[in-house]
């Protein structure tokens, strides 16, 4: 392959590493929630990655001479969205997944995101009705109902439960995506994410200082230990900084086709680590859940893009 070439190929082999990398999460989150507790698991998580986020932000800033100040208006909309994203979305999470499929993690936790993203903008009048986002919406929760009515509508299942706090999380992570696309267009994404990560450590700190000592460290084996790190090095901050990398590299719309492979890798993940089978009605539902979700993104690229035109991102 010519130089040329494969630097153009870089950005898109990095994003598909990165959805590879989070896929493969799910199921390390699984396995860390049968020995962690959630909000321990993410609070040394959040911690273990807050001071090299503060070293790069730093550095980045400096070399670009650029500010670190934030309107305090701004800075409290991050305190909030902090504990929305830690609290609302990473431990619910990790809690859910020990009662549902790493699959139905990515379709129910992470894929429905956008569909609901969609209602919300409409209700806020932020987008005018289509006919793709009246078509995507609609099928989208049909085929939700497919995933968690597939296990017969018993509300004393497991993962049931399971499921419905993966809805939780997705209906929690929309609102906090209209709202962090506010600050999106503010400020650079290293210093967002990196008071988003402090805001959350700080979120999770007491109950890690409460509830964690000697004996329960010692209580954790190998693999919950592995977990741990896999979530924290390669899955937030390797992860993280690629992405970002990749996504100044080829824009916004090209990046986001890459999170469709999410489900996918994340279902081939569960089935060869944890021998997880896929039910026909998963199957079905997670296939209408990406195709809604295919139609009502599509039909709002348009708008994005024009955001992306001001939107700071860093190189």
């Amino acid at each position: 392959m010519q130089p040329s070439r494969m630097k153009e190929a870089l950005p898109h082999l990095g994003l598909l590493t990165v959805y590879l990398l989070w896929g493969i999460n799910i199921t390390s989150m699984k396995i860390g929630g049968l020995e962690w507790d959630p909000v321990i698991f993410n609070g040394l998580r959040y911690l273990s990655i807050v001071p090299i986020l503060w070293v790069y932000t730093v550095v980045y800033h400096r070399k670009k001479k650029l500010p670190m100040r934030m309107e305090r208006r701004d800075l409290l909309w991050m305190i909030v969205l902090s504990f929305a994203s830690t609290i609302g979305m990473e431990v619910v999470l990790s809690y859910a997944l020990q009662y549902s499929s790493t699959a139905n993690g990515a379709v129910l936790g992470r894929g429905f995101m956008p569909i609901i993203t969609a209602v919300i903008a409409l209700v806020l009048k932020e987008v005018r009705l289509t006919w793709r986002i009246g078509l995507g919406i609609p099928l989208a929760f049909l085929s939700v109902i497919v995933i968690v009515g597939g296990k017969g509508l018993n509300f004393g299942a497991e993962t049931l439960r399971g499921d419905l706090l993966l809805l939780m999380r997705s209906f929690v992570g929309a609102f906090y995506l209209i709202y962090m696309n506010r600050l999106v267009v503010k400020y650079r994404l290293s210093l967002l994410i990196t008071l988003e990560i402090t805001f959350g450590a700080l979120w999770l700190l007491p109950w890690v200082i409460g509830k964690v000592d000697l004996v329960y460290l010692q209580g954790i084996s190998q693999a919950g230990w592995i977990s741990l790190a896999y979530t924290s090095i390669l899955a937030t901050l390797a992860a993280f900084t690629i992405h970002n990398w990749g996504l100044g590299q080829i824009g916004p719309f090209k990046a986001s086709a890459y999170g469709y492979t999410l489900p996918v890798t994340a279902a081939v993940a569960g089935m060869v680590i944890l021998h997880e089978r896929l039910t026909l009605s998963e199957m079905v539902g997670g296939i209408g859940v990406l195709a809604a979700m295919y139609i009502v993104q599509s039909d709002r690229m348009k708008q994005a893009k024009q955001m992306a035109a001001r939107m700071p991102q860093d190189e």
